[in-house]
């Protein structure tokens, strides 16, 4: 009796499950709702240049800049430039009275003629034994003598006539017709406006890297979205002991003109450069201690977790020096909540809003 009721429940619990189909389909959609899904962003690994960059910042100055001075005193006549004008070598910026000078130059200039005329007679007549050699050579010294008052008398006459010392900008006027001014006066300032020039302190430890003919890429605030480039021209040999640090001297390329003194920019010196090699946007790089790691993504829902070797930081991207290959797609968003075991869902949210 014992044996046979045990079949018979047995037959029982057998008969229910066979009448219960919706158990397994229960428990697959179970697992299903317990599937984690994240969605994340994405970006692809390339081929590109890696730069290693000394980063400053430094203020543009022009080197050569001139305040030009007086080097006679007078009162003004004209004023031939005003703040803004362009001005070549050699152009007249401002005229002096000069009535003195040229009166000066006027009678420098009689003496010299006459004494030149009575030299000449005097070696007519020593050829017929009229005259002496002393007499001669007297009259060649008094000569020359006169020749450079007439001369002096004719720079001084040039100094009431002020004019460019090079091709730049004037940007100041700092005197007014007439004005009466005394000798070393300034009156203008010019800027040579393609002589700009960048300072930048470098810290002592990067001494040996630093030479003449490194590229250097300007940022400036003032000229947003635009890249401006210049070169080491020099390098101080000296370290300021109470900073650390050396000079280094930077011409900087104002071609297109859109440059100005006092401009501050963010610099970055350029001194190693390496094309062909890996790189990937910064925001897909997790730090874990001393190691770096990404995730890749494989078989469009899944990832991988990756250890990579980090090479040279740039402004978005870091060089991949091993760990990744070009055109893998890599998580830039929603990486710190992934594990290799996830589904992910793949949202690039700004090609989306620009689609």
């Amino acid at each position: 009796m014992r044996i046979i009721i045990t079949l018979g429940v047995l037959m029982l619990l057998v008969g229910c499950q066979r009448n219960n189909p919706t158990n397994n389909e229960d428990k697959n959609s179970k697992e299903e709702k317990d599937k984690i899904i994240i969605n994340v962003e994405t970006s692809e690994s390339y081929l590109g240049e890696a730069k290693a960059t000394f980063k400053s910042t430094a203020v543009l100055a022009a080197d050569k800049a001139a305040m030009v001075t007086t080097k006679t005193a007078g009162i003004i006549l004209d004023i031939k430039v005003e703040e803004g004008d362009s001005v070549e070598k050699g152009d007249l910026l401002m005229v002096l009275e000069s009535d003195e000078q040229r009166l000066a130059l006027k009678s420098a200039t009689a003496n010299y003629e006459k004494s030149l005329n009575n030299l000449q007679r005097a070696e007519q007549l020593v050829e017929k034994g009229l005259t002496n050699k002393e007499q001669i050579d007297n009259l060649k010294f008094e000569t020359k003598s006169l020749k450079a008052s007439m001369d002096q008398a004719k720079m001084n006459l040039s100094f009431t006539q002020i004019r460019a010392p090079f091709d730049g900008l004037v940007t100041q006027r700092l005197i007014k017709i007439g004005n009466l001014i005394q000798a070393a006066t300034a009156v203008f300032e010019v800027v040579d406006f393609n002589s700009l020039q960048a300072k930048i302190d470098v810290p002592e430890h990067q001494w040996h890297i630093m030479k003449s003919g490194l590229k250097v890429e300007f940022d400036f605030d003032a000229i947003p979205d635009q890249l401006i480039t210049g070169e080491i021209i020099r390098v101080s040999p000296i370290i300021d002991s109470n900073s650390g640090t050396f000079e280094v001297t930077v011409a900087v390329d104002n071609s297109a003109g859109i440059l100005r003194p006092g401009l501050f920019a963010k610099a970055n010196i350029v001194f190693d450069e390496r094309n062909d090699v890996v790189l990937v946007n910064k925001d897909a790089i997790i730090r874990e201690d001393d190691s770096s790691y990404i995730y890749i993504v494989e078989n469009e829902n899944q990832v991988k977790k990756q250890a990579v070797e980090l090479g040279y930081e740039m402004p978005d991207v870091y060089e991949i020096k091993s760990g990744l290959s070009p055109q893998q797609q890599v998580v830039t968003t929603g990486k710190n909540n992934l594990t290799p075991d996830v589904e992910i869902n793949v949202v690039n949210y700004e090609q989306d809003i620009s689609l």
